[in-house]
């Protein structure tokens, strides 16, 4: 292993050195994300729903459809007040290295609000851009791009979708399923920018943001966000006639934080998250080194 390194032309050395560096930086990353989440909520103080004045604030209450309305999760047809979806297909990867890989088809996270509802009041939750924590995911595979089974195992946040071994590539497991929910009546912890439109002024002009995202330009893809689009500009021109409060996304350092844990849970699993993050980002880092030292020493 050492002639090897000490051997090999600089291109694959460089390579042997950036891609455990590369993979150090991505959970480096992903620890200082759940780090700031767990920050942030321990820093700023949950205050009533109705109480709520505009600037960055906490609440907490229950997740409710607009005017009752639910929301359709695309792959179980579950009924829910947000949901993120994707399908996979196992195929020959044309970005990656390998042979094959799950590459996505189709995708869509629904964009359309929701409320946040408690003893004192409701606030419209604008979900674009949110970090959420969801109730539940599911995982599962298929031989169709539409899945046959619609009632697959629901998994809470702090378990594996997937159990230990999952099989790919079958005639049966072409496709893989994935999905998560928020439904009505659950908890619902919020963190983002509140506005008032009782006390500030309306923009009426301001165009929405296309939500959701569509991966494979496929038409089923297309239909999906076609889908997500129509519902989130009819429930955000209705929810204005509900309440004057609004939560969302605000600037760089005033992320929307959506989590149907109780707010000490979130903050305990964004704190374990962050040390298994740092302690998995040491694993590249001792590579790279070891890589370099050989080289070098």
């Amino acid at each position: 292993m050492r002639s090897i390194i000490r051997d090999a032309p600089v291109g694959v050395f460089l390579a042997m050195v950036l891609l455990p560096l590369g993979m150090a930086a991505v959970a480096v990353f992903a620890g200082w994300r759940a780090r700031r989440q767990a920050a942030l909520l321990t820093q700023t103080a949950t205050v009533p729903v109705g109480m709520a004045t505009a600037g960055y604030r906490e609440l907490q209450g229950t997740a409710e459809a607009v005017d009752g309305e639910l929301l359709v999760a695309p792959l179980t047809g579950a009924p829910c007040c947000w949901y993120e979806a994707r399908v996979e297909k196992w195929t020959r990867s044309m970005t990656t290295s390998k042979k094959f890989a799950w590459e996505t088809v189709r995708s869509v996270t629904s964009s359309a609000p929701l409320l946040v509802r408690d003893a004192t009041g409701v606030c419209a939750v604008h979900v674009d851009g949110a970090e959420v924590t969801p109730t539940d995911r599911s995982q599962w595979t298929g031989a169709t791009l539409e899945p046959e089974d619609r009632n697959p195992p629901r998994h809470g946040v702090a378990d594996s979708p997937t159990g230990m071994l999952q099989i790919a590539g079958t005639s049966t497991s072409l496709y893989r399923y994935t999905e998560a929910r928020i439904y009505a009546g659950d908890p619902l912890l919020v963190a983002g920018r509140v506005t008032n439109r009782r006390f500030e002024a309306r923009d009426d002009d301001e165009e929405p943001e296309e939500p959701g995202d569509t991966v494979g330009g496929t038409a089923a893809a297309e239909a999906w966000t076609r889908t997500d689009l129509v519902r989130c500009d009819a429930l955000t021109a209705r929810v204005a006639a509900l309440t004057p409060l609004s939560i969302a996304a605000g600037g760089r350092d005033e992320p929307l934080i959506l989590s149907t844990t109780s707010e000490a849970a979130h903050i305990a699993m964004a704190e374990m998250g962050s040390q298994a993050a740092f302690t998995i980002a040491l694993v590249p880092l001792a590579i790279a080194a070891l890589v370099l030292y050989t080289r070098l020493g």
